[in-house]
């Protein structure tokens, strides 16, 4: 945030003042040393001092007045009687010079109460006028009446004026600074008013992204472990039901039928519970990490192969290529719930998976000669906690931008077709 300097502005409003009575004092100061050369220092043009003094004591009671006012009002109070007092001042001034030159000394006050006291045009034209008793006490204090000293006194008058002239130029140019300082530090002060709200704005929009992304991120997190947890764990248990109840079954028909479905459900169960830990840790599939993807996919269909007794191949198209490890992962995803569904639900004795690799684009097509399904009706297996599979390979697609379609009807088999953008793993 900008600031402006405080003690600079201190220090100038108090350079100001101080100015301020130094010019009010200046004018004691002059009224006092002319009078004293009046008293000491005979002029020949000059009236006598009896005559003299009654006019000084005159200008003495108007600049007490003024300064009777200045204490008495605000600093703008006294610009109502700003013009009578220089007139009058300027009426015993040119009083008192004629009276007297010496009191050329105290003339030059009448310049600086008409530069404290006056604004506009009338200070302009108040210094000009200023010049004239000034002129008179340099050309000897009286009236000129012949041509030669109607010259003279032009000519001094004329050199005060441009004196004037210049003074005033400063003047103007010191006051318009001023004012520009003054509004810089008003637009500033308001600037900075403005900057402070947006920044406390700002922080508080902050504080609520931070508590948002912080609940996005949890959510999104639960959501992770959720499609983890089904996508393994719930599916292995459930493998590890369809097994023991197998085994149930066939006990007593086949020791060795049995006995195969209960290695079926210790495998399953080491498996569901290593991938449980990496879903923990937020690990790439075993699957991936010990075998490229259609390697991987390749091994999930020799498993349910053995596990279901059913027909099952995997076919590749393309030219099989690294993909970005979500593409990977979704697509194993979707392999294997499409499988899990197939075999639990579908009761397929055939299954189908083609791999295509395409510019620009991956797909995975998973064919069952199911049961099949009313794709429009709720899933019967939703009763018992179940279901929720095509749910969760939505999300994974559509978290990926891709697409992902289903064909099914009753009786007529099921196909589940994903396509995804072929983000190379160097992406």
């Amino acid at each position: 945030m900008i600031k402006a300097d405080p003690a600079d502005e201190g220090s100038l409003g108090a350079w100001q003042r101080r100015l301020d009575r130094a010019a009010g004092l200046l004018g004691y100061v002059g009224l006092l040393i002319a009078t004293g050369l009046v008293l000491l220092v005979p002029v020949p043009t000059a009236r006598s001092v009896r005559a003299t003094l009654p006019a000084a004591a005159l200008a003495l009671l108007w600049l007490l007045l003024r300064s009777a006012l200045d204490r008495r009002t605000r600093p703008d109070g006294g610009a109502r009687f700003a013009g009578a007092h220089f007139l009058g001042l300027l009426a015993v001034t040119t009083v008192l010079v004629l009276d007297n030159p010496l009191y050329g000394f105290f003339a030059f006050s009448c310049y600086l109460h008409a530069a404290q006291y006056l604004r506009g045009p009338a200070r302009v034209l108040g210094t000009v006028v200023a010049a004239v008793p000034t002129a008179l006490a340099q050309s000897g204090g009286v009236l000129p009446t012949s041509p030669g000293q109607v010259g003279g006194f032009l000519a001094v008058l004329a050199f005060n004026l441009v004196v004037v002239g210049v003074l005033l130029a400063l003047s103007e140019v010191a006051d318009r600074l001023s004012r520009q300082r003054k509004r810089a530090n008003a637009e500033l002060a308001e600037a900075n008013r403005r900057l402070s709200g947006m920044l406390a704005e700002n922080a508080g929009l902050h504080a609520q992204l931070l508590v948002q992304a912080r609940e996005a991120g949890a959510a999104d997190e639960r959501r992770r472990f959720a499609q983890e947890m089904h996508d393994t764990v719930a599916q292995g248990l459930a493998g590890i039901v369809t097994q023991l109840q197998a085994a149930e079954q066939v006990r007593e028909r086949s020791a060795a039928d049995a006995d195969r479905h209960l290695a079926n459900a210790v495998g399953l169960a080491r498996e569901s519970l290593t991938q449980a830990r990496r879903a923990v840790h937020a690990l790439r599939p075993l699957e991936l990490e010990r075998a490229a993807l259609p390697e991987a996919i390749a091994e999930l269909v020799e498993q349910w192969r053995e596990r279901n007794s059913a027909a099952a191949a995997l076919t590749v198209t393309g030219e099989a290529r690294p993909l970005h490890p979500e593409v990977e992962v979704t697509l194993l995803r979707i392999a294997q719930e499409s499988l899990a569904n197939a075999g639990r639900y579908a009761r397929a004795s055939r299954v189908g998976l083609t791999l295509s690799y395409m510019p620009g684009l991956v797909t995975l097509d998973v064919r069952d000669d199911g049961v099949g399904f009313d794709p429009r009706a709720e899933p019967a297996s939703r009763a018992t906690g179940g279901g929720y599979g095509l749910d969760v390979m939505r999300r994974r697609v559509g978290r990926l931008a891709g697409r992902l379609d289903l064909e099914t009807e009753p009786g007529a088999g099921t196909t589940v077709s994903a396509t995804l953008p072929a983000i190379s793993a160097e992406e």
